[in-house]
């Protein structure tokens, strides 16, 4: 059974219905104590509501576990640095960057975030003496034990394994457009692709997550989205007049269905694909491919004829190839253990447990940790928001400082503009709250056990409201809540909503000020120039590629700028994140904006692929080799038009007008090398080198044509002011 996302919030609406107000009942009648009954009751709406993880009983568990002690010690550092409003705003400062960053983690950490920023905000937030401690660790401590309890026993997610299921279907409607390329099996395909992609974002996985299956994943979906592309948009018409009909040629195909649908059936508990034949297969059809070449040249077929002919088996080899990764993937993803003696691809995880991670973790880090990254100016931001607020509510000695904080932390976006409009309805919102709130405490009046009896329903509607009924509802939900509780530790009345709507201005005040001062440029911006980043990596590592296969000095190792590339594309995937998730995206397209990241991992595909023409199967063009030169060129422009198509996208240079890439002296270079293969008695590897670049050269020039349009709207987009 697949749970619907209203229904999810149902189940979240219904344990915290149950387990807050029952916490809330035994401390105040066992405990007592002020302290611990704020950590308690807010503790259990962190970890129940805020940090609601998904995935098996046992890696749940394990997950609010963590999220309890790493949150106790949260709340132990938070009290310390509680003394001053000085000291509390430096911890804010390194506690908020430090939370907010390690959203770029994925999975279990990001979705614990917010919850142990609520811990340490509260703990910061209401000054208190280290003899304090020992009552605030023991109420979240208590909160994180009935938490934990209730998320494994009340309404638990049914994890029924649709994650691989959605997968395995994506396998079977990519293998069944691989058999018959028709436009309805592709659009299935696809559609069958962003439906298991969807799944797995809904799973609490990211790309950047620290499991290697949730690396494999991901990886995984790009590789099905590159076979589809190959198919829509092959080396050469699928109806060119001459193929080469290889009897090795049908057997790989064959191979590659194959390892498809065993794909699929790992995932399902099935036996592992045969990597093996796949390569097996492949290096015989290398074989034969050049064997059919230099016998159709001999029989005198012409050499046009001839490279359409290899144009179109390149689409099967470069799927085939792609194919090794997928079935990798697939079975990393499954959980089985990937023995092979076969080279892999180098998207597919390699490294397994601990050690692994860590490796993932580093990467992760050092990607994201650069003065470019739309992460590092977001975490930035957010902490130094909280930080000025914290400061600001101590110093003004506001009587309930960690609402101006949580204000802060509830508008706060990734611009001026997305923060100015979160403003307004936070405000709204809690205005709201305050109406129902405070109606419901003047009917409760004197008498405790009206608000006894609203506060499992306002605390349902407060949890359900959670991400399903919008922010503004979500917000005065959450003050209504706020007025049952406080008046439950405190009877203060309606009065208390209007010290929550004071709290919550002073903190949209410092949001909007922050997200003025601090990189206003919107998620337009940032993702023009973080795709601007990845395209001039992607011309260097693309470079070093050509040159490789044309024998030219290929100059800084592939390694390096595979390395750079990577992570300029990381950073560009995280900024299109980041896009989907703000309310101003309505100026680019979703579609416009994938496309430019989609164009970019065809370009690391090509720069793959030349890498392992030449290194691996070591195909290279001989020095002196005529038409390499002209072959070359065409690459210089290739790469210079890829440069300038970076310049238009960023505002702070001029693009320099490259022209566009001759495919009539690409196909002119490419012809004049094979015709040289006509007298020879075996086919010339350093001929065939030149026709594989040219190959690749020619798919590249096709793909930077088409972005003409979506870079023309993304640059167009990025120019409009941040406040509009």
């Amino acid at each position: 059974m697949r749970l619907r996302p209203n229904q999810i919030a149902l189940r979240r609406g219904a344990r915290a219905a149950v387990v807050i107000p029952l916490a809330f009942l035994l401390a105040r009648l066992v405990i007592g104590d002020a302290q611990a009954l704020f950590f308690i009751v807010f503790g259990c709406f962190a970890l129940l509501v805020m940090a609601d993880f998904g995935g098996p009983r046992r890696a749940r568990a394990l997950a609010y576990l963590a999220t309890v002690l790493a949150g106790a010690i949260l709340v132990a550092f938070g009290t310390l640095a509680s003394a001053t409003a000085a000291s509390g705003a430096a911890a804010m400062l390194v506690v908020g960057f430090w939370l907010a960053f390690t959203a770029v983690l994925g999975g279990y950490p990001a979705i614990a975030r917010t919850g142990l920023l609520l811990a340490f905000v509260i703990s910061i937030s209401l000054p208190a003496a280290p003899a304090a401690i020992p009552s605030r660790v023991g109420g979240w401590m208590l909160a994180g034990l009935l938490s934990t309890l209730a998320a494994a026993l009340l309404w638990p997610r049914p994890e029924d394994g649709r994650l691989h299921r959605h997968s395995a279907d994506a396998f079977g409607q990519v293998a069944k457009a691989y058999s018959d390329s028709t436009p309805l099996s592709l659009a299935e395909a696809r559609q069958a692709v962003n439906t298991a992609r969807a799944e797995y974002l809904a799973a609490a996985r990211r790309p950047a997550g620290l499991r290697r299956r949730d690396r494999a994943y991901f990886e995984m979906f790009s590789e099905l989205d590159q076979v589809i592309d190959l198919l829509e948009s092959p080396f050469r018409a699928l109806g060119a007049a001459v193929r080469p009909g290889t009897p090795e040629g049908e057997h790989l195909r064959a191979t590659v269905l194959d390892a498809l649908r065993a794909s699929a059936a790992v995932l399902k508990g099935g036996a592992a694909p045969d990597l093996g034949a796949v390569e097996q297969a492949r290096t015989d059809h290398r074989a034969a491919l050049d064997r059919w070449a230099t016998e159709q040249l001999r029989s005198g077929r012409p050499a046009t004829e001839v490279l359409d002919g290899l144009d179109h088996d390149q689409n099967l080899r470069v799927i085939s190839y792609i194919a090794l990764g997928i079935a990798g993937n697939a079975v990393v993803a499954a959980g089985q253990r990937l023995e092979t003696a076969v080279r892999l691809p180098v998207a597919i995880p390699s490294r397994a447990g601990p050690g692994g991670a860590l490796v993932r973790v580093l990467r992760t880090v050092r990607t994201h940790l650069e003065p470019r990254s739309s992460v590092l100016h977001n975490s930035l931001r957010v902490a130094i928001g909280l930080a000025a607020s914290v400061w600001l509510a101590r110093t003004l000695g506001l009587s309930h400082a960690f609402w101006v904080v949580l204000g802060t932390l509830q508008v706060l976006r990734t611009s001026a503009l997305g923060t100015g409009r979160t403003t307004v309805q936070a405000l709204v919102g809690n205005v709201l709250g305050v109406v129902v709130g405070g109606l419901i405490a003047l009917l409760a009046g004197s008498n405790p056990l009206v608000m006894w009896i609203a506060l499992p329903f306002s605390v349902f509607v407060a949890a359900y409201a959670v991400n399903t009924i919008g922010f503004v509802l979500s917000q005065a939900a959450f003050t209504v809540n706020l007025i049952i509780v406080f008046n439950l530790i405190s009877p203060a009345g309606w009065r208390v909503g209007l010290v929550r709507i004071e709290d919550v201005a002073v903190g949209a005040a410092v949001s909007v000020v922050v997200g003025v001062l601090l990189w206003p440029r919107g998620a337009r911006k940032e993702l023009a120039g973080s795709i601007s980043n990845f395209y001039r990596a992607l011309a260097a590592y693309l470079g070093m590629a050509f040159d490789e296969v044309l024998g030219a000095d290929a100059g800084v190792g592939a390694d390096v700028l595979r390395r750079q590339a990577v992570r300029a594309r990381d950073r560009a995937g995280e900024s299109l994140q980041v896009l989907l998730s703000e309310p101003d995206s309505e100026h680019l397209e979703t579609r416009t904006a994938a496309a430019l990241v989609a164009a970019g991992n065809q370009g690391m595909l090509a720069a793959d692929g030349l890498i392992l023409v030449a290194n691996d199967l070591a195909y290279r063009v001989a020095p002196g080799t005529d038409c390499a030169e002209a072959l070359h060129a065409q690459v210089h422009a290739l790469l210079a038009r890829l440069s300038s198509l970076a310049d238009r996208l960023d505002q702070r240079r001029a693009a320099d007008g490259a022209g566009a890439v001759s495919e009539q002296a690409l196909r002119a270079a490419t012809l004049g090398g094979l015709k040289r293969m006509k007298g020879l008695p075996e086919a010339d590897r350093s001929t065939l080198a030149l026709v594989i670049a040219g190959e690749w050269a020619e798919r590249m020039a096709r793909v930077e044509a088409d972005l003409e349009q979506p870079i023309s709207a993304a640059a167009a987009a990025a120019r409009i002011p941040w406040w509009r």
